[in-house]
């Protein structure tokens, strides 16, 4: 909201609207939720080339709610988020099984994507990983789901970082934001995993941690591999059975 009242003020000033999300969020919560590192709203995004943004309490980015709190559960049904889309594998969920996943109110699906669920083998590789979430065999599911949802929506994978991230960036993509406030929304997890990024490498010391840490670079060229092989992300969206009615249904929801 503040973001709006700047962008407000600077019109009827006259003044040039705000270019750059960073440091924006800087005093916002680094999680909507007390029980989760990653939780983060897709909303105050400027559509560029206009005055709009994408809605705020619409679409929640994040990690997995393991043990949601009674103020965390109060929050999302308060604020009608309540359709779940939990992305990880069988695997990921057998080991902790989502706190929401058989809670009365809450509309929780199961769609796996099991791509991303494991660490790529270099920093190379990870753009590759992405556009293979990008092109997962459930990820028409999940962009559906998103659509005909009655409520707000809040998906999740891990660590909210990668299969989150990139479905994330496709949907602010999709809603016309610029590429460089997509970059920015995916380096949040950066600084909001920071905790778990050193309890990996407490725990696993050899693995490389520029694999696993958030890089621009990665996101700048998994949306080059995008255009590179799709041209456009409506065409993205079309070559994985989501239809130009459908896409309007996501940005209409998003925006």
């Amino acid at each position: 909201m503040d973001l709006c009242l700047k962008e407000l003020k600077a019109l009827e000033n006259r003044e040039a609207l705000i270019d750059s999300y960073d440091n924006a969020w800087d005093n916002m919560p680094y999680s909507l939720l007390e029980t989760t590192l990653n939780t983060r709203d897709l909303g105050e995004y400027r559509i560029d080339g206009t005055e709009r943004y994408t809605c705020y309490g619409r679409i929640i980015r994040s990690d997995a709610a393991i043990t949601p709190s009674e103020k965390d559960i109060a929050f999302l049904k308060s604020s009608n988020i309540t359709t779940i889309i939990d992305l990880r594998s069988a695997q990921e969920k057998g080991r902790k099984p989502h706190g929401l996943s058989n809670l009365e109110g809450f509309d929780y699906h199961d769609i796996p994507i099991e791509e991303g669920s494991g660490i790529p083998e270099s920093v190379e590789a990870v753009p590759e990983s992405y556009y293979r979430i990008a092109h997962a065999a459930n990820i028409r599911e999940v962009f559906r789901t998103i659509a005909d949802a009655e409520s707000a929506v809040m998906f999740n994978c891990t660590a909210g970082k990668d299969r989150s991230g990139v479905i994330a960036a496709l949907i602010l993509w999709l809603c016309g934001v610029r590429k460089s406030d997509i970059v920015y929304d995916y380096m949040r997890t950066k600084d909001n995993n920071q905790k778990r990024f050193e309890l990996i490498h407490q725990n696993f010391p050899d693995l490389d941690m520029d694999i696993v840490i958030p890089n621009e670079n990665n996101m700048i060229r998994f949306m080059e591999m995008i255009e590179d092989n799709h041209g456009t992300v409506q065409e993205y969206f079309t070559s994985i059975g989501i239809t130009p009615d459908i896409q309007r249904m996501i940005v209409e929801k998003a925006s």
